[in-house]
C-alpha cells in the first residue's frame, strides 16, 4: 500500500458516499501534520472496493497488508471515512474510534444536516475547513486520551470543593446550567448538567477548547452530535489564566458582553490561588504530592459508568522511556486489553480473533527481542468466555451457581504484559486491573517484579478510587 514518499504517514480521507467525491484529506507523520497526499487513483480504488462490497450487501470494515492497516466507516449513508495507518501493531479498534471522533468533530462544527443532505459539495468543503485543526489533533501525538477511551479527560484539583462551589454560583449568575473549567483540554470541574452531556460532545468540547489558539474570549457556534446535531448552540470561553478557561454552553442568551469583568471578579478573584494550582495539572492530572509507587511511570484510570478518565505519564519523569513513548505504550496497551480481555458485550468472536492477532506485533513496541502476555491467576487463558463479563444464570440454574456468578462479578480481572525476559532490570511492565466500573492501566519500570504487579495495581486503584 505504501506509495513513494508517503511511508510512515497516517492518511485520513473523507468522501461523499453517493458520488465518491473527496471532501478532504488529512495526513500526519510522526504526530505532526504532513503535506503528502495519496494519489487520487489510490483514493478512488479504496472507495471503489468499499462501494463494490456494499452493492453486494457485504460490509467491508477493515483490511491489512504487509505494512498498512485500512479501516472504512460510513455514516448515515452520506459520508465515508477511510484511514490508513502504517504503524506496526495498530488495531482496528483504535482506528474505528478515530473515525468516530472525526465524524463527531465534523458534526460538532458543521451540523448533521449539512453532512446528510449534501446540496453543494464545494460549499461543504469550505465549511469543513473549520474542523481541520480539531481533526489534525486526533491524528497527532496528543497528550489526551479521550479520543481512544471515549471518556472525558479530567484532572483532580487540590481544592476541588471550592472550585465546584464557585462554578455552580457563577453558572446561576450567568444564566446557564452548562459550565466547566478546562485546563489544556482537560476538565477541572463542571456543573452536573455539563457532566450529563452525551458522547461524543462530552469529549469533543474540552478537546476543541484545548486545540484552539489562545484568546481572551470566544463565542463559538457548535452542534452537539448526540444532543442537538441539527440546532446550533453557543460555546462561550473566557480565559481566567493562561491555559485555564471557563466554558459555557448556552443558547441565544447570555450575550458575551453580559459576562463583564465584574461578574468574573466576583466569583473567581477570591480563588486566584486555587486557580493557579490548576495550571500544572494539565500533564500531571493528579495533585502535587499524591502518593504513587516509585515504579509507576504512567497510569490511566477510567470510570466506565461516569465516562471520565485520569491519564498521566508524569510520574518519575527522569526515567526512561520518554513521555511520548509512555503515552504510546499506554494507548496501545489500552487497545489490546479492551479488545482482548475486557471486551464489550457486542464484540464479536471475529473481532476478538483479529485483536488477538495484534498481540503478535507487540514486540515492535519494545526494545527487547520479544514480548510475553500473561493473564492473572483468576483468568488463565484468552478465552472471551473467561475474560468477558460474568453471564447471568440461565433459567433453572441452581441457586448456588447464581451466587457464584454474583461473586465473580466482584473479583478483580487483571492481565499484564512484560517486554523481554521476566527478570528485574529488563524491559517494562504493563498491567491492567478492572474492578467494578473502574479500570486501571499502569506502566511500570523494569525493576518492578512480575509477582507483585497485581498487589501494586490493587493498592494504586484503591488509592485513586476516591478521586474518580
Amino acid at each position: 500500500m505504501g506509495e513513494e514518499g508517503t511511508e510512515g504517514i497516517v492518511h485520513l480521507m473523507c468522501l461523499a458516499a453517493s458520488s465518491g467525491v473527496p471532501l478532504f484529506c488529512r495526513s500526519s507523520r510522526g504526530g505532526a501534520p504532513a503535506r503528502q497526499q495519496l494519489p487520487f487513483s489510490v483514493i478512488g480504488s479504496l472507495n471503489g472496493v468499499h462501494m463494490f462490497g456494499q452493492n453486494l450487501e457485504v460490509q467491508l470494515s477493515s483490511a491489512r497488508t504487509e505494512d498498512t492497516t485500512v479501516v472504512w466507516k460510513s455514516f448515515h449513508d452520506s459520508i465515508t471515512l477511510i484511514v490508513l495507518s502504517p504503524e506496526e501493531g495498530t488495531s482496528e479498534l483504535r482506528l474505528e474510534r478515530l473515525l468516530q471522533m472525526v465524524f463527531g468533530a465534523m458534526v460538532l462544527l458543521v451540523g448533521l444536516e449539512e453532512l446528510t443532505n449534501i446540496r453543494n459539495v464545494e460549499r461543504l468543503k469550505k465549511e469543513l475547513r473549520a474542523s481541520y485543526r480539531l481533526i489534525d489533533s486526533f491524528l497527532g501525538d496528543s497528550e489526551l486520551i479521550g479520543d481512544l477511551t471515549q471518556c472525558v479527560d479530567c484532572v483532580v484539583p487540590p481544592e476541588g470543593s471550592l472550585l465546584q462551589e464557585a462554578l455552580s454560583g457563577f453558572a446561576e449568575a450567568a444564566g446557564t446550567a452548562f459550565v466547566s473549567l478546562v485546563v489544556s483540554g482537560r476538565v477541572v470541574a463542571a456543573t452536573e448538567s455539563w457532566w450529563r452531556l452525551g458522547m461524543p460532545e462530552a469529549v469533543l468540547l474540552p478537546w476543541l477548547v484545548g486545540s484552539l489558539p489562545p484568546q481572551a474570549a470566544r463565542d463559538y457556534p457548535v452542534y452537539l452530535p448526540h444532543g442537538s446535531p441539527t440546532v446550533p448552540h453557543r460555546l462561550l470561553t473566557l480565559t481566567l489564566l493562561p491555559g485555564l478557561e471557563l466554558c459555557l454552553l448556552c443558547g441565544p442568551r447570555p450575550p458575551l458582553g453580559q459576562l463583564d469583568p465584574q461578574l468574573l471578579e466576583r466569583w473567581w478573584l477570591p480563588l486566584l490561588d486555587p486557580l493557579r494550582a490548576c495550571l500544572p495539572l494539565g500533564p500531571r492530572a493528579l495533585p502535587a504530592g499524591f502518593p504513587l509507587h516509585t515504579d509507576i511511570l504512567g497510569l490511566l484510570l477510567l470510570h466506565l459508568e461516569l465516562k471520565r478518565c485520569l491519564f498521566t505519564v508524569e510520574p518519575s519523569g527522569d526515567k526512561e522511556p520518554s513521555p511520548e513513548q509512555r503515552r504510546r505504550l499506554l494507548r496501545s496497551f489500552y487497545t489490546l486489553v479492551t479488545a482482548t480481555h475486557f471486551p464489550t458485550d457486542e464484540k464479536t468472536e471475529a473481532q476478538l480473533s483479529s485483536s488477538r492477532a495484534t498481540i503478535q506485533t507487540w514486540a515492535a513496541w519494545f526494545p527487547q527481542p520479544h514480548a510475553a502476555l500473561h493473564c492473572s491467576q483468576y483468568r488463565l487463558c484468552l478465552s472471551s468466555s473467561l475474560w468477558g463479563d460474568p453471564q447471568s444464570p440461565e433459567p433453572g440454574q441452581p441457586e448456588e451457581k447464581a451466587e457464584d456468578t454474583a461473586h465473580r462479578a466482584q473479583v478483580p480481572r487483571a492481565c499484564y504484559l512484560v517486554s523481554g525476559p521476566e527478570e528485574p532490570g529488563t524491559g517494562w511492565r504493563l498491567v491492567a486491573l478492572q474492578l467494578g466500573p473502574r479500570r486501571l492501566l499502569l506502566l511500570l519500570s523494569s525493576q518492578s517484579p512480575t509477582h507483585g504487579l497485581r498487589v501494586l495495581a490493587t493498592h494504586t486503584l484503591h488509592a485513586l478510587t476516591p478521586l474518580l
